[in-house]
């Protein structure tokens, strides 16, 4: 039994080196686990603060595109605004065309008809002599305008 006793403490003590190893090498990591805690915090501020930076340039980025998308759609808003009205114009003014053609024409074409007859019927009653005195008054109308613009101008010429 001694020799079990032995080869069992032997093991034994064997173990309790490896032990201690683990133990030294344990202790050894304790250090660096620390570092490495720190190192994470540090990590995780750093990480946070660029977080915050990147947090505030996103919200910057939608803001410029709410602004461009507002100004783009307001431009396009305007411009069909401008078109819808172009094309209503044209409507309106087709339709005042047809409305014209179809319904104001023919009544006036009916108002006028009886009035140039009537006209015709003056101009026919009239004497012929009547005629020519028109005629006779725009000719002496002209021929005294050209006499006196003849007078006027010589008078000028003379002084």
């Amino acid at each position: 039994m001694t020799a079990q006793l032995s080869a069992r403490d032997a093991l034994f003590i064997e173990a309790l080196g490896e032990m201690a190893t683990v133990v030294t090498r344990v202790e050894a990591l304790v250090p660096l686990l620390q570092d490495t805690e720190q190192r994470l915090i540090d990590a995780n501020t750093q990480l946070s603060s660029q977080l915050r930076a990147f947090e505030t340039r996103t919200h910057a980025i939608a803001e410029h595109a709410k602004v461009v998308a507002v100004t783009h759609i307001a431009q396009r808003a305007d411009e069909m605004a401008r078109k819808s009205m172009h094309m209503l114009a044209l409507d309106i003014q087709e339709a005042a065309r047809t409305a014209l053609a179809t319904q104001i024409r023919p009544t006036l074409q009916e108002l006028i008809a009886p009035l140039n007859r009537l006209a015709h019927q003056g101009y026919q009653r009239e004497r012929p002599w009547e005629h020519w005195r028109r005629w006779l008054t725009h000719a002496a109308t002209a021929t005294v305008a050209s006499t006196l613009t003849l007078v006027v101008a010589a008078l000028a010429w003379l002084r």
